[in-house]
């Protein structure tokens, strides 16, 4: 029997492209779904380039611009118009803004409509602070580098280097610095961060992967492995090339993880492999959508429509998933021009780009002109 599907709320920044995989993916699962996405004022900048792609993009319905910032009453006020305008049938966030607004109003919201499943907002908070995470890591005796506050790295002389200088509050990879050795210069980097906005975390000697799963308090429904085979400056994930592994030694510690979280909900953990003693550590959590998620989908794992199935309380088998690469468009040429390549054109993201050919050229456009289309819109 076709399932009807429903009305789905997204909000959202628009400042990347962690929405329009949600919304992909919802969309390959059927085409039914009527997507509705609403962009808060602070979010309407002139360099938001990505902001034009979804303004062109042929998966969004209705795309909605608020007058409010995201965490506002007004914005709130903006969304329950919406949800009852629209008889949305679900408010479904992608980014880390979407997520902490939907956790901070869901006793208002959950009057009016469904709301994607969530931890705690406790647990949240938790995940989204390194430091709050560190100490559960530590109080379960979950495998995580050692972490120091910054306000209490009284001597710097004592740890062991190299280190990562990290902001409590941040992702992708954004505003972290390693130090490699105590000198002058290392020693001023450290002491002219804000000491209450940083941790310092011991650097682990080794390579990164990463674990996407989906839970219902503390129970993985489904999941994926992913292994960073790709190349990028800093700290930033390393996802223009992933392989898709199943390693039952990451599964075991994020399990652990999890269950100690009563984790409900999807989530995406970094971890590291240490070469030295062979041991997995967590690093962070992600409680929010990845970049590497249009990859889990090529693997065989829909996590945003489980995500809505699971929100919905309709039962689904148990997803599996192939071991498998899958690669940006740019690092298959790459692969293929250095003799290296291992996949089909077919396993990277070229596929979901080229159905939707408008947001393509705008982002093309963008690239070449770094020009943009107007930006005021109000509901």
């Amino acid at each position: 029997m076709k399932m009807e599907q429903g009305s789905v709320l997204i909000p959202d920044p628009c400042n990347d492209t962690l929405a329009y995989y949600g919304i992909r993916c919802l969309k390959k699962a059927s085409s039914e779904f009527n997507i509705n996405v609403l962009v808060s004022s602070d979010q309407v900048t002139n360099d938001n380039s990505w902001l034009d792609f979804y303004k062109c993009s042929a998966y969004i319905d209705n795309l909605f611009f608020s007058k409010y910032i995201m965490d506002s009453i007004e914005y709130l006020d903006e969304v329950i118009q919406i949800i009852e305008n629209r008889k949305i049938d679900i408010v479904f966030p992608a980014s880390e803004f979407g997520f902490k607004f939907v956790s901070k109003y869901r006793e208002k919201l959950s009057k009016l409509c469904k709301l994607v499943a969530l931890p705690s907002e406790d647990t949240l908070h938790t995940a989204f602070d390194k430091w709050k995470l560190h100490l559960f890591l530590k109080q379960h005796n979950i495998s995580t580098p050692e972490t120091v506050l910054l306000r209490e790295f009284e001597n710097v002389s004592e740890f062991n280097y190299p280190v990562l200088l990290k902001p409590i509050d941040g992702s992708g990879g954004n505003n972290i610095q390693k130090i490699d050795t105590l000198g002058k210069e290392s020693l001023q980097l450290i002491l002219n961060h804000s000491s209450d906005g940083y941790i310092v975390q011991e650097y682990i000697d080794g390579y990164d992967m990463g674990c996407s799963v989906l839970c219902w308090e503390g129970q993985i429904l489904a999941y994926t492995i992913q292994q960073q085979l790709g190349v990028t400056k800093g700290f930033a994930p390393k996802i223009d090339k992933l392989k898709f592994v199943h390693d039952s030694a990451v599964l075991d510690i994020v399990t652990r993880t999890v269950n100690a979280l009563k984790w409900t909900g999807i989530a995406n953990l970094d971890l590291r492999y240490n070469s030295k003693n062979g041991k997995i550590h967590i690093i962070e959590i992600n409680p929010r959508y990845w970049q590497s998620m249009m990859g889990s989908l090529s693997a065989g794992v829909n996590f945003p429509y489980l995500l809505y199935l699971l929100s919905s309380g309709i039962d689904f088998d148990l997803v599996s998933y192939q071991e498998k690469y899958y690669a940006k468009f740019s690092r298959f040429i790459k692969d293929a021009l250095t003799g290296s390549l291992q996949y089909s054109l077919s396993d990277t993201n070229i596929k979901y780009y080229l159905s939707d050919p408008n947001s393509l050229i705008q982002i093309l456009f963008n690239q070449i002109f770094r020009k943009k289309l107007p930006q005021k819109f109000k509901i």
